[in-house]
Parts: C-alpha cells; structure tokens; sequence
C-alpha cells in the first residue's frame, strides 16, 4: 500500500468524519486498506482502471468499477498521482459526485506536487482543511451548494483528447500521454519490416508501437494490443481502428505480468515496464519477457527463415 493512502486511512481512522452507509462512498485510484481499515468495506465503491490493483481489490472483497458514475454520494475519496491534470481531473469529478453537504478527502505524496494540487483545490473553496503523514499530505472540504465552473474545466481537461505533438487521441494520467516515450520511438526506427502473421504489442499504451507495425509491417494480418490501465486502452482502440482496415484487431484490458495465451503470436514487440509507481520493479519487466517468449508459437528454422521474434526495447524514467 502506498504512503498517500496509509495517510488517508490514517485520517479515517480518527473518525473525524462519519463513515457514509454501506455504498454512499466512492474512492478514486482506489487501493485495498489495510485490515483495520476493512470496516469502510461496505461503505465504498472503488473505481480503479489499472488491472492488477483492480484485482487486488475484488480479491480483498471490495466493490470495484473500472469507471463509476452517479451522484448524490455522502463521501468522495480520492488517491493523488504525479500528473497534476488527471488529479484535478479527479477532483473535479468527485466535487461534482457529491451532494451538498458530502465530504471530499484527497492524499497525496509530497514528492508528487500535493501542495500545488491543494493550492488549486483551495481556489475553489475556501473551507479547507489538512494534515500531514507519512511525508503524505491529506485535505478535505464540504461540497456547497454551487460547483464551480474552474471544477468543470478540470473534468473536461482530464477527458480524452487529441494530443497535438503525436496527432493521436490520449488523456492525462496515462504514460507519456502526449508525447512518444524516448524507448518507444528508437524501436520503431529499427522495427523490423518484415514481421508478419498475428502478431501481439504488450503494454501497448495508448498504441504508438501498434500504429508503427500498422504502417512499417505490410505482412501483420492481426494484431493484439495488452494494456493494464483502461484509460489507456481505450485511447490505443480508437487510434487504432482509425488507422486499421483489413487488420484484425485486438484489445485486452490484462496483466501481462500475470501471463499470457501460450503458442499465440508470431511476433511479440513491446517496450516492458521497470516500475510499479515510483518503485523500481526489475522482475515486472522480465515478466514480460517470459509472458512474450510463452506467447510464441513454436516453429523449426528448417521451415522459416527467422525464428519469431520478440522486439523489445527500454528507457528508464
């Protein structure tokens, strides 16, 4: 569990707000609390787009959504990341869930901007207050009657978008997204021209490297894209269906880490992850490798030219 959310639960334990009826509570970039916590189970409905911490969450008993929707809610909970216009975003959807009266509690890392996305959360509404945790900064305000237009600007920033530099639809919050990651961009300039078959892009984000294999490899006839966060696959499946024609295509909202469909694939390319979060995570990344490997069919050189390959490459954050 991360520091920001051992920060909020710590904040909740205190019972300086009431606990909302079972459902009446929504948790944005929700995590799984640790045991002491478990009494807020019934109380939320978590929203979590990243597959594995998704998983984590239905295995430890809690109601979880890819996306949630309604209004109306008692008490809105929302974990911060780094990127600042998904946080607001996020903000600004919860502020709008509430009823007037309800409870919105952010937390977040001091390393990841908190005091720039509480001063904004301030411009808004004056009745704001906070503590600190575990180098972690928690702040929580009472939705009035009013939303503020500034909290509808928010929520419409953090929608998927046309991202001017790559002419590709994306939103804040996925990796690099509005911009080509550096790893990804020196793969596609050696990627090789004569992949073909079924052929599998892991960690596709929102589908630079697919849409590289869509214009270089003429012999590609279906290509499947694994992506673990939603907000990114979904991104990646409008790309590329405007790029596609007799393509067959693929989307997977999976783990890779978790493995993948043995004897599957031709060709595998992939720019695999090396962190979870801010943590360095070495063995994430050699999953991926293994899941690749598994994933391809087997074949004797006699019969082909080249083995099937798996294109890979990397750049560390």
């Amino acid at each position: 569990m991360s520091d920001a959310a051992k920060a909020l639960f710590h904040f909740l334990d205190q019972e300086a707000i009431p606990r909302p009826q079972p459902g009446r509570g929504f948790f944005l970039r929700a995590e799984a609390p640790p045991a002491l916590a478990r009494q807020w189970q019934q109380a939320l409905i978590c929203e979590q787009s990243f597959k594995p911490a998704y998983d984590r969450l239905r295995q430890a008993g809690y109601a979880v959504e890819r996306e949630i929707g309604g209004e109306g809610f008692d008490l809105g909970l929302c974990l911060l990341t780094k990127h600042r216009a998904e946080n607001l975003a996020n903000i600004g959807r919860a502020w709008r869930a509430l009823r007037p009266g309800g409870v919105v509690v952010c937390a977040g890392g001091n390393d990841v901007g908190i005091a720039s996305v509480e001063r904004a959360f301030r411009s808004v509404t004056a009745e704001v207050s906070s503590l600190s945790k575990y180098h972690c900064r928690v702040f929580w305000s009472i939705r009035r009657e009013e939303v503020p237009p500034t909290v509808f600007g928010w929520i419409e920033s953090g929608r998927l978008q046309l991202a001017p530099e790559t002419g590709c639809w994306s939103r804040p919050g996925v990796y690099n997204w509005n911009k080509v990651d550096a790893g990804s961009s020196l793969l596609a300039e050696h990627l090789p021209g004569d992949l073909q078959g079924r052929v599998a892009d892991l960690g596709a984000g929102w589908g630079y490297l697919s849409l590289q294999l869509l214009e270089r490899c003429a012999g590609v006839t279906s290509l499947d894209s694994f992506e673990a966060e939603w907000q990114a696959l979904e991104a990646a499946k409008i790309n590329l269906e405007r790029a596609a024609t007799s393509i067959k295509l693929g989307f997977h909202w999976h783990d890779v880490a978790a493995g993948l469909p043995e004897a599957s694939f031709d060709a595998v390319v992939m720019n695999p992850p090396f962190h979870e979060g801010k943590a360095v995570d070495i063995d994430l990344g050699r999953a991926f490798v293994v899941a690749a490997a598994k994933s391809l069919v087997p074949c004797l050189s006699a019969f082909y030219p080249h083995l099937p390959p798996i294109v890979c490459c990397h750049s560390p954050e």
